[in-house]
């Protein structure tokens, strides 16, 4: 069966459990991290949006390059889409290093600049700096994971994140309990950043095998330099502007996590923890928002717009419905969640408020999601880019700092703020989409 014919059940729900794994990932760690102190857990928790911020720049590289091979393949092109392919592992790569690098020099600045001190600053300076050589492995793995889904191989991705969760969980117990004679200084930040590491390394090992040998697909220099004159036009066009929004979104997080770190230790530590368990709605929304931005590419790419918007649809109404429900399911048992980090009495309840306040933010959250990866994967990139920027940085910003400082809703306001930031790009990017220019964008013209 061709892709762009299959269900958005059959493709997402693969890719859903798989960045629900990915997303535990940063949860276990701030828990492993949370048996030993609190402090070091809230000082690396609060950084992900850093890390956050490279990885999303390297996946909407990605992503593009993965939404051109998909038009090719739905528009019987397969020649190009190896080609692109090719490229946009090499490219991944590429950026992979320099972000690795620029990383190991930049943390001991990004942390002075989020305003951490004492045992939360030293515990994110020694994680950013163990990992930060296997950024590389981190950025080939999100690629790979959008090559493979683009070929409708989604259960292959469920398989190489479940070993990268088996292994990040057993070097864990290994390195922090002090088994096999592991050194007493990685039974501490150090270990929890070496067994992270170490779990991309294996995912990246195991998606590889999938992409040469299911896939089939043979890297050559030729291809390289072909597509460096013939398909690199597009891919900046698609790509950079799918790069700017979400790396301007995750800016605007590293923002909001420094106006809680200026409420003080409960804020910030509540944030962290709130945070980890606000993903779970989100797993859902990213893996409709995948699958359905997988078959909007395919049925781009064979001029489908029609079977495209049909498509789009039924994923915001799945995505946006299950993501309020989870949130409100978790809000719901939120204390009980909350104390798997913590029994403080302070961070619990005003956590348990963060996850309400969060009901507020996940259906508009999901609706972003799924209509910027639908624009995108027709080649639509400029608009959610442009204008996400632009009101972020003025409606969304001017509404946080008015929330929490006008009327000194404190972390309360912060997270309404983010709510509103969601609201504000739904409606203008769904907008958009209705006026239909998305049919002229793909590289199939």
């Amino acid at each position: 069966m061709a892709v762009k014919d299959k269900s958005l059940f059959s493709l997402s729900w693969p890719l859903i459990v798989t960045f629900g794994i990915g997303m535990s990932l940063p949860l276990l760690d701030s828990w492993f991290l949370s048996r030993r102190s609190v402090e070091a857990a809230a000082g690396v928790g609060a950084l992900m949006p850093v890390i956050g911020t490279l990885f999303m720049a390297i996946q909407a590289f990605a992503q593009a390059g993965a939404s051109i091979a998909s038009q090719f393949l739905g528009g019987d092109r397969p020649r190009h889409a190896q080609v692109t392919q090719t490229l946009v592992i090499s490219g991944s790569a590429v950026l992979g290093i320099a972000m690795g690098i620029m990383l190991w020099f930049a943390t001991p600045t990004i942390v002075a600049l989020m305003g951490l001190s004492g045992e939360p600053a030293d515990a994110a300076i020694k994680f950013l700096r163990t990992i930060s050589p296997a950024i590389v492995f981190r950025a080939l793995q999100g690629t790979l994971t959008s090559l493979v889904a683009t070929h409708g191989y989604t259960i292959w991705n469920l398989f190489a994140n479940a070993i990268a969760l088996v292994v990040n969980v057993t070097l864990n117990f290994i390195f922090l309990g002090g088994h096999f004679g592991t050194p007493p200084f990685m039974q501490g930040v150090y270990g929890v950043a070496i067994a992270t590491g170490l779990s991309w390394v294996v995912s990246t090992i195991v998606l590889w095998n999938v992409v040469v040998y299911s896939l089939e697909h043979k890297t050559k220099l030729r291809d390289i330099k072909k597509g460096y004159f013939l398909l690199l036009p597009e891919w900046l066009r698609i790509g950079v502007p799918a790069a700017v929004e979400p790396v301007s979104f995750q800016l605007f997080q590293v923002f909001v996590i420094a106006m809680f770190v200026r409420l003080g230790d409960i804020s910030i530590a509540s944030r962290v923890f709130a945070g980890a368990f606000a993903m779970f709605p989100v797993v859902l929304s990213v893996g409709l928002g995948s699958g359905s931005q997988i078959l909007v590419a395919h049925l781009v790419g064979n001029k489908e717009f029609d079977k495209a918007n049909k498509r789009m649809h039924q994923s915001l109404v799945w995505s946006s419905a299950s993501a309020f429900a989870v949130a409100v399911a978790v809000a719901l048992t939120g204390q009980h969640l909350l104390a798997f980090y913590t029994d403080n009495p302070e961070i619990l309840r005003l956590g348990g408020m963060l996850l309400w306040c969060d009901v507020v933010l996940q259906p508009f959250k999901a609706s972003n999601i799924v209509i910027t990866n639908a624009l995108r994967a027709s080649g639509d990139s400029a608009f959610p880019a442009v204008f996400g920027t632009i009101s972020m940085w003025t409606l969304g910003l001017g509404t946080t700092l008015f929330l929490c400082f006008g009327i000194e809703l404190g972390a309360v306001g912060l997270w309404l703020g983010m709510a509103s930031d969601e609201f504000y790009r739904s409606i203008a990017n769904y907008t958009r989409w209705r006026r239909g220019k998305w049919k002229s964008k793909g590289v199939m013209r």
